[in-house]
């Protein structure tokens, strides 16, 4: 009982308002969002001279996936202000927005399209 006590002390003072994940999520949200514009651009440039429906899908699913992160980037970015359940919304999207974006990242280095 007192270990435990001593433990749950320990992981309150070492970060008690959670500053820490916050601070983590911010940078991977930014990462996955770099990562997203990254990986359209080359998109862009392998079907400059013709239509791929392969990565067309591909990237419409990393769009649709991203969408929360990318409304939120358009919010900062026109100084609307935080908002709060956006920034909920974000983070219960990331995982499913990095998975796409990694699926199109991979599909265009492998040239496997």
């Amino acid at each position: 009982m007192i270990s435990f006590i001593l433990f749950s002390a320990c992981t309150v003072y070492k970060d008690p308002l959670g500053i820490y994940k916050i601070t983590q999520l911010r940078l991977d949200a930014e990462a996955i969002f770099r990562r997203q514009n990254t990986a359209v651009s080359k998109v862009m440039i392998l079907t400059m001279d013709e239509e791929n429906s392969t990565l067309a899908e591909a990237e419409q699913d990393m769009m649709d996936s991203c969408h929360e992160l990318n409304a939120y980037a358009i919010r900062i970015r026109d100084k609307l202000g935080d908002d709060l359940i956006a920034q909920q919304r974000v983070l219960n999207s990331l995982d499913a927005c990095a998975a796409a974006t990694r699926k199109l990242e991979e599909l265009v280095q492998s040239g496997a399209y």
